[in-house]
């Protein structure tokens, strides 16, 4: 698997910025943190963009589902100003101005797979083609679609893709094997000791979200967490001494 940091950036900072923006993404890297978690998903012509909901009206000043809008739609919402009036004018970034601006900053990326209400499969095409060439950033893929998992596996053979679960099924390992998944992304509150063991005792890498308590991210780190996906990088970073 990818050597990822132990402690990667949730929508960027997204507790001090506008989630899955540019403004985030930078905040992040001023922070310590060269490693951010954000969610990809369509356009209605096909184009990546980074967005986490379903629909536009949390995060920005427009309304509906984003896979009804045109990229150029997209782009003339504003992404910022429902957080702070400091940030309005930011918008909805594309898989590739994000990617740039990671690689200037030389910070690696999760990319999440979110179909939200697109057609899987394209979105997972058309992300392949976008990541496939690209060697100046770091990628660790993810999805909750197992479908979209198993399919990364063969249009992206050189990068890993996680298995993003909310439970985690009993049945997880076989599942995971034949997903040919390359590590286990859980919600840190299914997780306890004797669960961490299991999982890594298999040599599956384990990451976890949301975690913004440094007690709670000392201790699952301790446990073989690979590493922690928080909202405050500011925070984690301060209370946790780099892992080496």
């Amino acid at each position: 698997m990818i050597r990822i940091p132990h402690i990667i950036a949730h929508r960027g900072a997204s507790i001090e910025a506008p989630e899955n923006t540019i403004a985030a993404f930078r905040i992040a890297q001023v922070r310590g943190v060269n490693w951010i978690e954000c969610d990809v998903t369509l356009s209605a012509d096909a184009q990546c963009v980074l967005i986490h909901d379903d629909t536009l009206d949390r995060t920005t000043n427009g309304s509906g589902p984003i896979h009804e809008h045109s990229l150029a739609t997209l782009r003339t919402l504003d992404a910022g100003a429902w957080f702070s009036d400091i940030y309005k004018g930011e918008r909805i970034p594309t898989l590739s101005e994000t990617l740039d601006t990671l690689a200037a900053l030389e910070m690696g990326i999760n990319l999440e797979i979110k179909p939200s209400g697109c057609d899987a499969m394209l979105l997972a095409e058309r992300v392949a083609s976008e990541i496939g060439n690209r060697h100046d950033v770091p990628v660790l893929l993810s999805s909750f679609d197992p479908d979209v998992v198993a399919a990364m596996a063969d249009l992206c053979p050189a990068l890993d893709c996680g298995w993003l679960v909310e439970e985690i099924p009993a049945d997880w390992k076989s599942r995971y094997d034949a997903l040919k998944a390359a590590a286990l992304h859980v919600d840190q509150k299914q997780l306890t000791a004797e669960k961490c063991a299991e999982i890594t005792g298999e040599k599956v890498p384990l990451i976890c979200y949301t975690v913004n308590d440094p007690d709670r991210a000392r201790t699952l780190l301790s446990w073989g967490v690979r590493a922690i996906i928080t909202d405050n990088p500011a925070l984690m970073t301060t209370a946790i001494p780099p892992i080496r």
